[in-house]
This record gives C-alpha cells, structure tokens and sequence, in this order.
C-alpha cells in the first residue's frame, strides 16, 4: 500500500505507514536533514516539531501534511556565485529572479552530485529541493529563428515583438483604417507568460517558433 504525504504542499509516498522524521526528510531531498526542522499542523493555531528520530503513522487523521524549514538561511550557487535563500522549495522561475537572471531568456541546469545536470527548460513551475549544497547555471534559450502567425512560418530573429510587427507578419501592413480592429492572441510564449492576449502599443519577449493568432475585424 502506497501513503501520500505532503511537505511544504509537495507530495511525496511512502511504502510504510509509520515513518521517522529522519526518512520524511530524506524522501523529501531535504539532505543533510540535520540542517532542516519538520512540523505538522496540529490545529488553526500552529504547528508542532516532530524529531528526527520519532516515529509518526501516516494512517492518522490530519498528519499527512507536514512544513519544513531550514534552521537558518541556506546558500546555494547560481553560476558560481552564492545567494541566501529561506524556502526549502523553490522553483527555477524563483531561484532565477534571486539571482537576477531574465527567465525569458535563460533557463536553469541543476548541478548535481556526480556532475549529473538536470535541465528545466521545459519545467519552469518545478518545486525544487533546496539543500546548502544546491547548484545551479543558467543556459541561453535557443535562438530564435522564426515565429509562426496565422499556421505560417515568418522569419524573426529579435528577443521582442510588438503589437504592430506581429500584425504585418500577418496582413502585411497595419491599416489606417480606424473601423479596422485587430486581435492577437499567442501560445508557447517565454515562460513569464506562455500565452495570452496582446494589446496595442505593446511589446513582448518572443521565443523561437511561438504561435500567433491574429484577426482582423471591421467595425460597423
């Protein structure tokens, strides 16, 4: 039988009921976990400590949710250069607005023991584990080439794209025509904002082979 568990609202299992605080860390990558402090919330009021050692049952009403915190601040490195963090899980979008890296630009490699890299390039929103011994670099994006508007294919090599360039993708011009109203909508965008709607005037970071769809209107 399989038991679900939460740390920090990340879920994890357990093939035994009845677990030490000791294996509810280690599961959770929460390593050395002498270096972090596990609770679980015994009321609205608060939460209580539950020790390395001691031994909680899974099977017990409300017990499965457990909060886990560094005992103080952690460093981790982000292209050689150490930053303090406080959370025991962070995402890559996170981690890179600590370290002051343009997610839309560059994604995260997660270096781990042995040199084996682990990339999120395509996992932005991933819960991390947050040890004093994570590493990280960041990796441009691939560079963009093209995007597609309206299912074809147009060339575009620049890192943003307005309103107005997307339209004469499209139709070739934008037109002076005041009843004249057009629509953009996009998908697999940067990952600030994979997708959604553009709006006159604006201008937005592209990603290689992003999908615009846009429609033009005339106004009775």
């Amino acid at each position: 039988m399989i038991f679900i568990f939460k740390v920090n609202n990340q879920k994890f299992e357990s093939s035994e009921s009845k677990i030490t605080g000791r294996e509810i860390l280690t599961i959770a990558n929460l390593t050395p976990v002498e270096d972090f402090e596990l609770l679980y919330k015994i009321n609205e009021k608060g939460f209580t400590p539950i020790q390395l050692d001691e031994t909680v049952d899974l099977k017990t009403a409300g017990i499965e949710g457990f909060k886990a915190k560094p005992y103080r601040k952690l460093k981790i490195k982000v292209d050689k250069k150490q930053y303090e963090v406080e959370e025991c899980f962070m995402t890559p979008l996170e981690i890179m607005e600590v370290a002051g890296i343009n997610s839309d630009r560059f994604y995260l490699k997660e270096i781990r023991k042995g040199n084996l890299e682990v990339s999120y390039k395509e996992d932005v929103e991933h819960k991390i584990a947050i040890t004093k011994t994570s590493c990280f670099v960041s990796c441009e994006r691939e560079e963009i080439k093209c995007v597609i508007v309206n299912a074809r294919e147009k060339a575009w090599s620049n890192e943003k794209i307005s309103f107005d360039d997307v339209v004469k993708l499209a139709y070739g011009e934008v037109s002076t025509n005041p009843n004249v109203i057009y629509t953009i909508n996009y998908k697999r965008g940067v990952p600030s904002k994979p997708e959604g709607s553009m709006v006159k005037g604006e201008v937005i970071y592209v990603k290689n082979k992003m999908i615009f769809n846009v429609t033009q209107t005339n106004r009775s």
